[in-house]
């Protein structure tokens, strides 16, 4: 893990965010090997063990992801919008295999979240294990790729999206009255965060 993007992760436990506190014990220029992450609010500790930061082990639906077409990349990166690079982008399962095309493409941020194999190191891709949780902090990430439609999947990502951040979910999802569905197709459904409904008054001149 290329230790700048370690300034993206945060505690997943449920409390105030704070940056975490790491302490490395192998690394390869750059890039942490082995280490520790620490929350300073509960006093958790995470591993990273083989550039991967560990907050937790994936649920079943995490474990065994099927391997993607390589054009899927481009697909990912067309559904979620990413024109501006500097975009920070959570992949869930299968679809992190795709980290590095979509980097290269797009100069966006990646957290690979339950990859199902290995990655390449990188400097725009962070490998996390985190089970059902993203480890990031609330409204920092443009866009978003997760496996399930389950509830838990929706609310955690709407905790991390931006005001109008991109969620693509498997086709039979449900987004709910927190997403405004954009596209769908036989295999995914595309939605945008809707944020808080602002109130505008009118005041009479003076």
């Amino acid at each position: 893990m290329f230790i700048e993007l370690i300034d993206l992760l945060r505690c997943p436990r449920d409390h105030e965010d704070s940056w975490l506190v790491a302490a490395f014990t192998k690394m390869d220029g750059r890039f942490v090997i082995e280490g520790k992450l620490g929350c300073p609010v509960c006093s958790a500790s995470y591993s990273v063990i083989d550039g991967v930061a560990e907050f937790g082990q994936p649920s079943a639906r995490h474990a065994a992801g099927e391997r993607a077409d390589a054009n899927d990349a481009l697909r990912i990166a067309a559904m979620l919008n990413l024109t501006k690079p500097g975009s920070v982008v959570v992949l869930e399962g299968s679809s992190s295999q795709h980290a590095a095309r979509i980097v290269e493409m797009t100069e966006a941020r990646v957290i690979a979240l339950n990859a199902p194999g290995p990655l390449p190191e990188s400097e725009r891709v962070a490998a996390v294990s985190a089970g059902n949780r993203i480890p990031v902090a609330m409204r920092t990430v443009d866009g978003i790729v997760i496996e399930s439609g389950a509830h838990d999947s929706l609310h955690e990502a709407l905790r991390v999206l931006v005001p109008a951040g991109r969620i693509v979910a498997p086709a039979g999802t449900d987004l709910g009255n927190d997403f405004r569905e954009i596209a769908r197709d036989d295999g995914n459904v595309v939605g945008e965060t809707i944020g808080q409904l602002v109130t505008l008054t009118r005041t009479r001149a003076r």
